[in-house]
Parts: C-alpha cells; sequence; structure tokens
C-alpha cells in the first residue's frame, strides 16, 4: 500500500514516542490481527506503521473505530487502564481517516474482502470474559450462578462445577439465552429463589457486564425527516400483569418457570402487532412529546469534588448500602465492596433512575444506621450535593 500523506507518519511517530507504546501497540494488534498478545517479541516483530495499515485497511472509518476500541477495552481485564489509552489511538488514527478524504490518493485501492466493523471474533470475546470472570473476587458464586442456568440446577461442589470448565457453560449460556433480556429476567428468577439475594443480584449484574459485547439487540437508526435517533428492537418489553415468564428452549422444561414476573417479551414486528400500532398511529395527530435532555457528566470530577470534602471509604459505604443492602461490616460485604471503585457505585447510581428525594433519604438513613454516624451524615451530604444536578 503506497503511503503519499505526512499525516500517517505523524501519527505512527507520535503512537511509537508515547509513554503508553506498549499498550498501544496491544490494542492495535487485537484489532489488526483479531487476537490478543501480551509478548513484547511479537509485539514488535510487526512494526507500528504496518499494524495501523493494516487496521485503517479493515476499519475504514472513525465510527466504525470507536465503535471497535469500545468493544475490545470492554473485554479487558482492566477497562480503565485501557480506556485512556484506546481514546490515544482514536485521536491519532481519526486524523487519518480526516486526511484521506482530503487526499483520495493517500491510499490506493488494495483487493482486499471488507472485514467487520467491529470485533466479531467470539471465541476472542469469550476468552476475555473467561479470563476475567476467574478472576474475579467473587467468581465461585458467579460460577455456581451461571451453571445453574446453563445445566438448569443449582451445584455447591466447585469441584464439579470446574469439571465442566466455565469457558463451556459460558457458551452453553449463551446458546440458550440469545437475548440479554431473557438472561437477565432467568438470573432474577434463579435469585429470587435463593438465599443472600442482593449479595447475588450484584454478582449476577457483574456477568451480565461482561457478556454484554455478545448481545447486540438494540439497533440505532437516524429519521431523516425529523433528525432524532430512533431506536428499533425486534422485541419489546410491555409490563403485563403477574404473567410467568418462560424463556424458549427449545421444548425443554424449567425448573425456575414457577417465579412470577411482572413483564412478558412481546413480538412487535409480528404482522397483527404491526397492524395494530400503525391503527393506534392513524388514530392520534398529537406530535410525540419532545425527548428530554440528557444530563451529561463527568465521572472524574464527581469523584473529585465527593473526596475534597469526605472520605471516600465511608461515600462507598453509603452508595453501597444504597444500591445493594444495609451494611453489616460482614467479611462478604467488605469482599464486595473492594470490587467496586468508587466510580463504579457512583455511576449505578446516576444510571439508576432513583429520583433525588428517595436517594437523599436512603442516605441519611443509611448513614444513621452506622456506628459514629457524624461523619457518615457529612458524607451522605456531600453526595446529595453532588449528584443534585444530574439526577
Amino acid at each position: 500500500m503506497q503511503l503519499s500523506s505526512d499525516v500517517f507518519n505523524n501519527s505512527v511517530q507520535y503512537l511509537e514516542n508515547h509513554q503508553e507504546s506498549l499498550r498501544i501497540r496491544k490494542l492495535i494488534f487485537c484489532l489488526a490481527k483479531k487476537s490478543w498478545e501480551n509478548d513484547p517479541n511479537i509485539l514488535n516483530s510487526y512494526s507500528l506503521k504496518e499494524l495501523i495499515l493494516e487496521l485503517v485497511q479493515i476499519i475504514p472509518n472513525r465510527d466504525q473505530l470507536k465503535l471497535s476500541l469500545y468493544k475490545l477495552v470492554k473485554s479487558l481485564n482492566r477497562p480503565k487502564v485501557y480506556a485512556p489509552v484506546a481514546k490515544i489511538i482514536f485521536d491519532q488514527i481519526d486524523y487519518i481517516y480526516r486526511d484521506s478524504h482530503q487526499d483520495n490518493d493517500f491510499l490506493e485501492e488494495v483487493d482486499v474482502p471488507v472485514q467487520s466493523t467491529h470485533i466479531t471474533n467470539k471465541e476472542f470475546l469469550l476468552e476475555q470474559a473467561v479470563e476475567s470472570l476467574n478472576k474475579h473476587e467473587q467468581s465461585e458464586r458467579i460460577k455456581k450462578l451461571i451453571f445453574a442456568l446453563s445445566r438448569e440446577q443449582w451445584e455447591n461442589n466447585l469441584d464439579q462445577i470446574n469439571s465442566h470448565g466455565l469457558k463451556n457453560l459460558i457458551s452453553e449460556l449463551l446458546q440458550k439465552y440469545p437475548n440479554r433480556a431473557d438472561l437477565e429476567i432467568a438470573f432474577n428468577q434463579l435469585i429470587g429463589k435463593i438465599n443472600k439475594r442482593n449479595l447475588y443480584l450484584a454478582i449476577s449484574k457483574v456477568i451480565l457486564t461482561k457478556l454484554e459485547a455478545f448481545y447486540e439487540d438494540l439497533s440505532v437508526s437516524i429519521d431523516a425527516k425529523n433528525q432524532t435517533i430512533v431506536s428499533s428492537y425486534s422485541t419489546q418489553i410491555i409490563p403485563l400483569n403477574n404473567i410467568n415468564y418462560t424463556p424458549n428452549q427449545s421444548g425443554k422444561n424449567n425448573q425456575f418457570q414457577d417465579l412470577a414476573f411482572d413483564t412478558s417479551v412481546i413480538d412487535i414486528t409480528s404482522e397483527q402487532m404491526k397492524t395494530e400500532i400503525q391503527q393506534i398511529r392513524n388514530s392520534v395527530s398529537v406530535p410525540p412529546p419532545p425527548a428530554p435532555k440528557t444530563k451529561t457528566y463527568d465521572i472524574f470530577e464527581l469523584r473529585l469534588q465527593i473526596v475534597q470534602y469526605t472520605n471516600p471509604l465511608q461515600a462507598k459505604i453509603l452508595l453501597f448500602s444504597l444500591l445493594f443492602h444495609p451494611w453489616d461490616r460482614s467479611g462478604q460485604d467488605w469482599s464486595m465492596l473492594r470490587s467496586y471503585t468508587l466510580d463504579d457505585l457512583l455511576e449505578q447510581l446516576l444510571q439508576s433512575g432513583k429520583p433525588l428525594a428517595e436517594i437523599e433519604s436512603k442516605l441519611y438513613t443509611a448513614a444513621k444506621s452506622l456506628k459514629d454516624h457524624e461523619p457518615y451524615l457529612q458524607a451522605a451530604s456531600t453526595l446529595v450535593e453532588t449528584i443534585k444536578p444530574f439526577v
């Protein structure tokens, strides 16, 4: 491939000389070669220029690169470490994309098939998920939950669970629940039947987060007429009254199916539903209300504001009490707390949709229940004032 742009060489040189050059090389190598590599000898056997050239061939525009980097970083064990590295890569390669639009001769045409616009190597994503869940502090309980859903039976013998292999169990789980909503409901259904529900509910969220890369049910399109983002699903969750949820398992019996749920999955792509929806649209002339403005926030700035005025550990304990269950200083609580950063807990609270009044009430209640509650009351006040503009 013929190079004719100084922009390309400048971007390569910048990335090569960056203090995070090793992590930069790992991410670019993975996107270009579709495999993760830690061996510096293998990484350095390719020039960074060669890897970037291959990358811009298979990922031809900035939006696809952003998505690819996002999905890759999310699959890694230390996403918070690699996220800023991905931003560095994106910014530099974005210069190349922009320059290529200005100079059509920058890259000569090559006879290569256009590959997927994002990480599609399911085997790689699976390996990353297995490695991350195996290293998690709650790995034993994680395996028990995954085993229970995959094999439809609860097993306490960890040796028995390990004999099946976590990778195989996750593969079975993904085949059994091809829709993320079904998997989450199944987790909730199972957890409703066991002890320590709040603990296992938090663990199920960890599993769902690690498996998110396998689910792509949501597609986003642009309505050219209104210039609004339209989110379309093949299915939609419709509230119902006390409907027993039973995922489609090709006729298999599910021992958890007797738990009632308040939602059920309705196929809105069926001809009947399309007709009914169109009739409703035709009969209603009132325009839809404008979408609420998204309140943006910088999680780093929020954390900085909190730690300036209160003890971050006390803030984490209060957030933990609000999101999961009242703090009881048990070993399990400490273990769970260590698995979350202050950023994680803040993000989860802000995404929960809880009203400010509920948050404030529960934070102060949690603070008053703790020994030496005065500093916790101060921490509660700081948390409320910090998040108030964003809830």
